[in-house]
């Protein structure tokens, strides 16, 4: 079995011969649009929740009293709080319909988790409850939020490229 590489330029157009040198201006003004992307996307409402989920998910872990509980579940709970956030940005940033889909499946899957875990956490004796019924608010915003953020994946136009694994076509 061969291995085909099916791209003819493999330098991905960096260092190629060509002078493509944007001039001062065009800098400029791709700098200025690369700052208003980031802000958009930083400013974004589920971008902030999932940056307040993380910080209530160490708080959570962090009031953990029993070793054995928190073994249990302060790494699964730290690992799907920590993949939502820059999951949100690379959707958003990528202008992409199938890269934002494929984003949303693995944001959907974490936040999920992170919601049943509420479950199991609130029949804890060694957690705060306080942190573990804001966690579930949260994250029941957050999903509110994400439904309607799909809802503006699936308006964007679609790829020119196909979805190899036909998930998302």
């Amino acid at each position: 079995m061969s291995w085909e590489d099916d791209d003819d330029n493999d330098n991905f157009g960096f260092g190629s011969d060509d002078n493509d040198e944007l001039s001062e201006e065009e800098m400029k003004k791709f700098e200025w649009e690369r700052k208003q992307k980031y802000k958009a996307i930083h400013n974004h409402p589920l971008y902030v929740l999932a940056i307040e989920i993380m910080e209530t998910v160490n708080a959570l872990n962090e009031s953990i009293l029993n070793d054995r509980d928190r073994q249990m579940y302060e790494m699964t709970l730290t690992e799907s709080s920590l993949m939502l956030a820059p999951k949100i940005a690379g959707a958003m940033g990528s202008e992409s319909r199938i890269l934002s889909l494929q984003n949303a499946s693995i944001i959907r899957y974490h936040a999920e988790f992170l919601l049943t875990s509420t479950s199991g956490l609130k029949s804890l004796d060694s957690v705060d409850k306080k942190y573990v019924q804001l966690l579930r608010d949260d994250m029941i915003q957050f999903r509110d939020l994400f439904k309607a953020w799909v809802l503006e994946i699936k308006k964007m136009e679609r790829d020119s490229y196909e979805d190899e694994w036909g998930l998302y076509t």
